[in-house]
């Protein structure tokens, strides 16, 4: 059973499953050339204040995203192994 929520809700340390970019077209494009679609895995590596940024990590790939635009993005969290 997956559960689905925002990307700017998960907590550090946890990995998810994108579903859904954020709506700016721009920041679309920029995603999708970073390999960050619908249906890759996204490791929350750091918090910052609360409505802040995100550190995120896919594979070797890292990157920062503001809160507003991960509230945009629907992840499916990925339970731990």
């Amino acid at each position: 059973m997956s559960l689905i929520m925002p990307l700017s809700q998960v907590p550090a340390g946890s990995r998810v499953s994108i579903g859904s970019l954020p709506t700016h077209p721009g920041l679309q494009r920029r995603l999708l050339s970073m390999g960050v679609r619908p249906g890759a895995e996204v490791e929350v590596l750091r918090r910052g204040k609360p409505g802040g940024i995100l550190h995120l990590a896919s594979g070797l790939l890292e990157f920062i995203l503001r809160h507003e635009h991960a509230a945009e993005m629907d992840v499916n969290v990925i339970a731990p192994r």
